[in-house]
């Protein structure tokens, strides 16, 4: 007695690795985007920092009449309103820093698994 063969291919079973990684993807989006953010913020942090030790100086204009320029206490105030604003930026810098250097390392820990 001979056994019939089938003709038609049974489907093959699909597997997991046809589509698209979302959890892959999601994880170097998040990376990338996470270094991005601290490759900026210590840019930042650096430019913030030369911005504290050498603020910028008031601004003069100079078409401004002798009897309409700014007093000296004026102008010292000026300079030390951009380098508290430069101090504001280093910390503002440093806490992005703070914040998504976590999160890359967490991510990029989860891409390893």
């Amino acid at each position: 007695m001979a056994v019939a063969k089938k003709s038609a291919k049974a489907p093959a079973a699909r597997s997991g690795n046809d589509g698209i990684d979302w959890r892959s993807l999601y994880l170097y989006a998040v990376c990338l985007i996470t270094l991005l953010v601290v490759l900026f913020s210590t840019v930042s942090l650096i430019n913030a920092i030369i911005n504290s030790v050498f603020p910028d100086p008031a601004y003069l204009d100079p078409y401004a009449k002798p009897e309409n320029a700014p007093s000296p206490v004026l102008l010292d105030q000026q300079e030390r309103d951009n380098q508290i604003r430069a101090i504001k930026n280093i910390f503002t810098s440093f806490t992005t820093i703070a914040v998504a250097t976590p999160l890359y390392i967490y991510h990029w820990r989860q891409t390893k698994k």
